[in-house]
């Protein structure tokens, strides 16, 4: 089975191998934060019928983000852009992370799809979720000739 992308451990040994790449070809320390896979922070408030997924997605447009839910999954990716390239200058700390993002959350129960909704301002993106509506046990008639 393959790692996942939001594999903290995968991550760090990425991390790692793009640091030693940078020191053994002289690199500033500070290019290795642009245009790599990054997760943003995000916050996941769970009752019994419904969700808040709350992410940070400072400097990124909202046409430049993506959710989709799919059974109890859902999943946000997108693209945060770096800034125009600096002439002249150099990064004495590079901190913010540029490039694609993804974060894929598991909820507890099947989500209701059309009990969905999206709202994205200042640079917080929340989404709320409801549950598929839990029914109580059902009878079920047997069907068939009496013998």
């Amino acid at each position: 089975m393959a790692p996942r992308r939001d594999d903290p451990l995968l991550l760090a040994q990425l991390e790692i191998e793009r640091l030693w790449r940078d020191l053994v070809y002289h690199r500033h320390p500070g290019a290795h934060f642009a245009e790599q896979p990054w997760t943003p922070a995000a916050d996941v408030v769970v009752t019994q019928d419904s969700a808040r997924v709350i992410l940070e997605l400072a400097g990124i447009p909202r046409e430049a983000v993506k959710v989709r839910l799919q059974g109890r999954t859902l999943e946000v990716r997108g693209r945060r852009v770096p800034p125009q390239e600096l002439r002249g200058a150099y990064y004495q700390r590079a901190e913010i992370y540029f490039g694609e993002f993804q974060r894929v959350i598991e909820l507890p129960w099947e989500a209701d799809e059309k009990g969905i909704e999206a709202v994205y301002r200042d640079g917080m993106l929340e989404i709320r979720i409801r549950a598929i509506a839990k029914t109580g046990p059902k009878d079920v008639p047997i069907q068939g000739s009496a013998s």
